[in-house]
């Protein structure tokens, strides 16, 4: 009984001290309420930085759109090196998946690309309340796009016809060439719009599949090749890093323009490697760091959720896709050629001309080998 009297009372004592204490904080400024900040959080997952083409636009695009505000929303992007060697391991990246969507902390993830887009397809499974974006589909599950995922696609069709019309007007041999780093129908439909145009044009064309994008040498070889036996003096590089050896050979031979890919490579290699810049008469845009920008747009504006399960092919008006028209461009194509150019992106971009999609085509295997082998010349390729 004792006890428990003391108990009580050492209980009062200390409601006493509060009490009286309560007068204390009388003069203690009260927290200022703090303004809400609305935001948006953005994973993005790729293989790796480096390659100065593909990766690296998207990488950078990231960056750029990390810590904008768009409309009162602050954007944070977080850009995620998940496969350095390039191994496309599923269990590598199902754990880089994991380590994103597990804790709900990114109201986006974005990822894609033909090899590694599987894995993205699984995740969207695995986490169906996740939101995704594959910023470059290649293909579709058999159940078609998830239905958690807004997946995006390039007119690429149309920027080869662009990029066609422009070197039909430059050859001045008559032969031009375009090097693909792989024969699949995904890259081919870089160039069906290219043939299309060529043939029509009546101007031959080398195709060359050296089977990689990262090979600097055997795209350096591969190229030189093609100047040696066809002659070719406008060459388009769709090749990834491996494109890096195809610009080399062509700064060798200053007859030769080539096309660059993906980023304005003109300006990614003018302060670095000038011989290589002046041998990049303009690149072909595919503007994947702009479809990033695009989809975060839309989630912020709350226009996402009715895209998701989509697929969206983003072309010219959107500035999807596009042809880098810099200084040095502007300095070397004649106004004559600038205007015919201009004249063909108005009249892709209207629907006016009819533009072969062998991506879309679903006869592909059948229809394919017309278009490619229209007016292709040969070249023996000794390794």
């Amino acid at each position: 009984m004792k006890k428990l009297f003391k108990v009580v009372l050492v209980a009062l004592m200390v409601l006493s001290l509060v009490a009286c204490g309560g007068g204390a904080n009388e003069d203690t400024p009260a927290e200022e309420p703090t303004e809400e900040t609305n935001a948006v959080n953005v994973a993005v997952l790729i293989p790796f930085r480096g390659d100065q083409s593909y990766f690296d636009t998207i990488a950078n695009g990231a960056d750029k759109l990390n810590g904008t505000n768009y409309n009162g929303t602050d954007i944070n992007v977080t850009v995620f090196e998940c496969d350095p060697e390039g191994a496309a391991e599923a269990s590598n990246w199902a754990n880089w998946f994991d380590n994103v969507c597990e804790e709900g902390e990114y109201d986006l993830v974005v990822s894609g690309n033909s090899s590694y887009e599987a894995f993205l397809y699984e995740a969207c499974k695995k986490y169906p309340d996740q939101k995704f974006m594959n910023f470059d589909m290649s293909a579709l599950p058999e159940e078609g796009c998830p239905a958690n995922c807004y997946c995006v696609q390039y007119a690429l069709d149309d920027l080869g016809y662009v990029v066609g019309t422009l070197s039909a007007a430059l050859t001045k041999t008559g032969v031009v060439g375009v090097v693909v780093g792989m024969d699949n129908q995904a890259m081919n439909q870089f160039i069906s719009g290219y043939c299309q145009v060529l043939a029509d044009k009546g101007v031959q064309y080398v195709i060359d599949y050296p089977g990689s994008f990262t090979d600097t040498d055997k795209g350096k070889l591969h190229t030189e090749q093609m100047i040696e036996q066809a002659n070719c003096d406008v060459i388009w590089q769709v090749a990834g890093g491996l494109g890096n050896g195809v610009i080399a050979a062509c700064a060798e031979n200053p007859d030769v323009w080539c096309v660059g890919v993906d980023q304005d490579q003109y300006a990614q290699f003018k302060e670095s490697n000038p011989d290589w810049a002046n041998t990049i008469i303009t690149s072909a845009l595919k503007n994947s760091d702009v479809a990033i920008e695009y989809a975060v747009h839309l989630l912020v504006d709350g226009q996402l959720d009715g895209k998701l399960g989509t697929v969206e092919a983003l072309g010219i008006p959107v500035n999807g896709v596009g042809i880098a028209e810099n200084d040095y461009y502007n300095a070397n194509i004649s106004e004559e050629i600038k205007a015919e150019v201009a004249e063909t992106l108005a009249k892709v971009t209207a629907g006016e001309i009819e533009v072969y999609d062998c991506l879309a085509d679903p006869d592909y295997e059948a229809n394919w080998p017309t278009y490619r082998d229209a007016n292709i010349v040969s070249v023996t390729v000794s390794e």
